[in-house]
């Protein structure tokens, strides 16, 4: 979809996610997203950040980073949370004019 960004990715719900930066893309949002429900993964957490992408008018998602994260002390304390990690993912989600 991006080749001519020479950017390498994937792609989820038609919005390219690319762990690589560019500096030709118009920044429309910077996503920061977490599921802390039970047995979620990355084509879930990909999912919901392709959905915010589109919302903002992206059909990319760059600097995209990922990975789990352990609950803090105090979300433990004050809210229920199934697990004790949550997937995380954040970029900036950008459009490319083709």
């Amino acid at each position: 979809m991006l080749e001519k960004f020479e950017l390498k990715g994937t792609e989820k719900l038609d919005i390219f996610f690319s762990e690589n930066n560019s500096s030709e893309g118009e920044l429309k949002k910077k996503l920061v997203v977490e599921i802390s429900r039970q047995n979620a993964n990355l084509s879930e957490l990909k999912e919901k950040m392709a959905m915010e992408a589109k919302a903002a008018g992206a059909n990319a998602i760059i600097n995209f980073k990922y990975g789990q994260r352990a609950h803090q002390w105090w979300e433990k304390a004050f809210t229920f949370k199934w697990d004790t990690e949550s997937w995380y993912g954040e970029g900036d989600a950008v459009f490319f004019s083709e």
